[in-house]
C-alpha cells in the first residue's frame, strides 16, 4: 500500500451541509456507540441551524478526509438529505499503521436513490448479515491515494456507515447488539465542555509513530511528543474558542506539561517559531489554563479572520521552520 495512504493531513475540514440538529454535548451523539473500541483517532462534529455553527473538524487523517468527500459525492444525488452529525474514526491495522478508517453520518437520506446512483458509477451490491452493502471502489480523482475497497451501508435512511470492510462490520455488529459507548471514549468526552460542536480525541503514541514518518517537524508532532491523549474541542460562534486537554504519564515533571501548554499556544501563533529548540515565546494568549498531576488544559479564542488565517497557514500541520524536530520512531 502506498505510503501516502498513511499520511496524516492534520487540517481543518470545513463542511457546509444541510442541518437541523440542535445537539449540545458530544455525549448526546447518536453515533458514539457505533465507534469500535481501541480507535486511535475519533473526531466528530454537529451541525446547528444558523450562524457559524456548521460542521468543521480541526484534525482529520487523509483517509478520513477522502471518505467524507466521497460520501458527499455519493449522497449528492439526494437533494433532500440532511446531515446532523458526522464522526470520523482511524484505527491501526494488523501492520500497526493507521490504515483502518470509518465515517459515520446521522441524518436523513434516500438510501435507494443514493445506492442506484452509486451503481451507475461502478459500485456493486452485496449482502452482509442479511443487509445490503454497496462495494465502492476508489474514485478516479483519488487513484493512487485511496486503494481500499470500501463498504457503504445506510440503515433505516437515518445512519450511514462508510469505510474499510472491517470497520463497517464492527460498527454494524455494535448496532445490532445495541452496544453502549466505549467507556474510555465516554470518559474522555465527558471532560469536554458541553457547548463544543467539534471535537477530537487522539491517542498519541500510535499517531506519533505515523507523524514521525510523515510530518516529523509539524506543530502537532511537537505537541503530542511523549503524550498519552490529546483532546481538542471547538465552539464556533461570534468568536471561535478552541479547547485542549493533554494527558501525560503520571511520572512526567511539571515542566513537561508547561511545555505542552506553550506548544499549544504556538500552534495558534501569528508566526511559527523559527526553530524547534528556540526559547518559548509569548504567543496567542491561553485562557482557562489549569494543571493536574498528569494533565493540562486550556483554551484560546480567535476571530473568524484569525481562525481562517490559521487554517490557511496549515492548522495543526504547520511546520516548524529551520531545524526540524526529530520525533522518536517506536519499533520502526
Amino acid at each position: 500500500m502506498s505510503p501516502s495512504i498513511y499520511k496524516l493531513l492534520c487540517i481543518l475540514v470545513s463542511t457546509t451541509v444541510f442541518a437541523t440538529s440542535s445537539l449540545s454535548s458530544p455525549l448526546n451523539s447518536k453515533l458514539l456507540s457505533l465507534v469500535p473500541p481501541g480507535a486511535e483517532i475519533v473526531a466528530g462534529f454537529e451541525n446547528h441551524p444558523g450562524g457559524h455553527r456548521v460542521g468543521r473538524l480541526l484534525l482529520s487523517t487523509h483517509n478520513d478526509r477522502l471518505d467524507l468527500d466521497d460520501w458527499q459525492g455519493l449522497a449528492g444525488v439526494d437533494n433532500k438529505r440532511v446531515i446532523d452529525e458526522v464522526i470520523e474514526v482511524a484505527a491501526s491495522s494488523e501492520t500497526g499503521r493507521l490504515t483502518e478508517h470509518l465515517l459515520l453520518v446521522a441524518g436523513r437520506f434516500d438510501r435507494e436513490r443514493i445506492f442506484k446512483a452509486a451503481e451507475l458509477n461502478g459500485a456493486q451490491r452485496s449482502e452482509y448479515e442479511g443487509g445490503t452493502v454497496m462495494l465502492v471502489k476508489s474514485f478516479a480523482r483519488e487513484q493512487g491515494e485511496m486503494l481500499d475497497m470500501r463498504w457503504l451501508v445506510i440503515l433505516n435512511d437515518r445512519i450511514a456507515m462508510f469505510g474499510t470492510p472491517l470497520m463497517v462490520q464492527n460498527a454494524l455488529q455494535r448496532y445490532a447488539a445495541h452496544a453502549t459507548i466505549d467507556m474510555p471514549l465516554m470518559e474522555r468526552l465527558s471532560q469536554m465542555r458541553s457547548d463544543v460542536s467539534s471535537w477530537n480525541v487522539l491517542v498519541a503514541p500510535k499517531v506519533e509513530k505515523s507523524l514521525s514518518l510523515t510530518q516529523p517537524n509539524s506543530m502537532l508532532a511537537r505537541l503530542i511528543d511523549g503524550a498519552e491523549v490529546l483532546m481538542i474541542g471547538a465552539r464556533f460562534d461570534a468568536r471561535i474558542r478552541v479547547d485542549f486537554s493533554l494527558h501525560g504519564h503520571n511520572d512526567h515533571q511539571s515542566e513537561f506539561l508547561t511545555g505542552k501548554a506553550a506548544s499549544f499556544a504556538e500552534v495558534f501563533a501569528k508566526e511559527p517559531p523559527l526553530r524547534s529548540d528556540s526559547p518559548q515565546q509569548k504567543q496567542c494568549g491561553l485562557e482557562n489554563l489549569s494543571f493536574g498531576t498528569d494533565r493540562i488544559q486550556g483554551s484560546v479564542e480567535l476571530s473568524d479572520k484569525e481562525f481562517e488565517r490559521w487554517n490557511e497557514q496549515g492548522g495543526f500541520a504547520q511546520r516548524l521552520q529551520g531545524t526540524a524536530m526529530r520525533a522518536p520512531v517506536h519499533g520502526e
